[in-house]
């Protein structure tokens, strides 16, 4: 963000595609050359770390495909508390992320390349949190201090809550510069800690399913992009004045507050029965004596 402000006024808005697909490119040729399916199968790395990381991460002995339970995992309360918590996380990191540029230089009366810094803060703090609470909520975990369900429901809670919180005071304090972008940063920066809450916590209810649980809730909470874009854009396109900003974020503070308390009821971090399928011996055993000898 701070680079694309500074191209953008020094080279005009055309430079920050040009950037950010260059980028998006070198990105790409780097994934495609450094990643593979597993340590066995990776051409570039030392004997000594390859079997450090065969020795330290579970080896999957069963080569075949697990159905989806679908009844189980469409009926499972901690899924959806996945589910619907992610969704109203999302839906105001993607209101932030697509209207804090605008916000700042139509309400705030901030420059363009003084935006791109200022709207860069946020995801920052973001950043840092996200790798801080990681680490302390897996010490936690790891000194029995917490257990896996406190430890999601304390950082969800905390990630999805306090943002809530946080846009009721940028609602009556936003109107001042300095007091609208450390409440943004603010927020922003400890809804970074949804890495050590529900973000994932698929993997401690269904680790074999929690690519399904994760692809459910990412796609459900992809409408929030435009559902938020659509909602800012009917409610300041006649006025964009900061008492209609407000209602945006009330409107977000609810959400956050909704997200918080679905996950503070119905989340789980325990695994649930149906994520390991009965394994072969088991159906032979409730088969029939007869249809066994057959």
């Amino acid at each position: 963000m701070p680079i694309c402000g500074f191209l953008i006024a020094h080279f005009g808005w055309e430079s920050a595609f040009y950037f950010t697909g260059i980028i998006g490119i070198m990105w790409s040729v780097a994934w495609f050359a450094v990643v593979y399916d597993s340590p066995a199968q990776h051409p570039r790395i030392s004997d000594a770390e390859r079997n450090h990381l065969m020795k330290a991460l579970p080896q999957d002995s069963n080569k075949g495909h697990n159905p989806v339970p679908w009844r189980s995992l469409l009926t499972s309360a901690p899924v959806w508390a996945i589910v619907i918590t992610h969704g109203a996380s999302v839906f105001g990191y993607f209101t932030v992320v697509n209207q804090l540029p605008t916000y700042i230089e139509s309400i705030l009366n901030y420059s363009i390349k003084h935006n791109g810094l200022l709207s860069s803060l946020p995801y920052l703090g973001k950043y840092l949190c996200a790798l801080a609470s990681s680490v302390l909520a897996d010490s936690l975990r790891r000194s029995g201090s917490l257990s896996t369900t406190t430890a999601r429901k304390l950082f969800t809670a905390l990630a999805v809550g306090l943002p809530g919180i946080l846009m009721i005071a940028q609602a009556f304090f936003g109107h001042d510069r300095i007091w609208s972008i450390a409440i943004f940063t603010l927020a922003l920066t400890i809804n970074g800690a949804v890495t050590a809450g529900y973000l994932g916590n698929g993997l401690d209810i269904a680790p074999n399913f929690s690519g399904t649980i994760f692809g459910i809730a990412n796609t459900l909470s992809s409408i929030g992009g435009w559902l938020s874009t659509f909602m800012v854009g009917e409610l300041t396109k006649h006025e964009n004045t900061y008492s209609q900003w407000q209602i945006v974020f009330f409107i977000l503070s609810g959400t956050y507050i909704f997200g918080a308390l679905v996950f503070t009821f119905l989340g789980s971090g325990e695994l649930q029965p149906w994520n390991s399928p009965p394994s072969d011996n088991n159906k032979r055993e409730e088969q029939p004596l007869n249809e066994q000898k057959a």
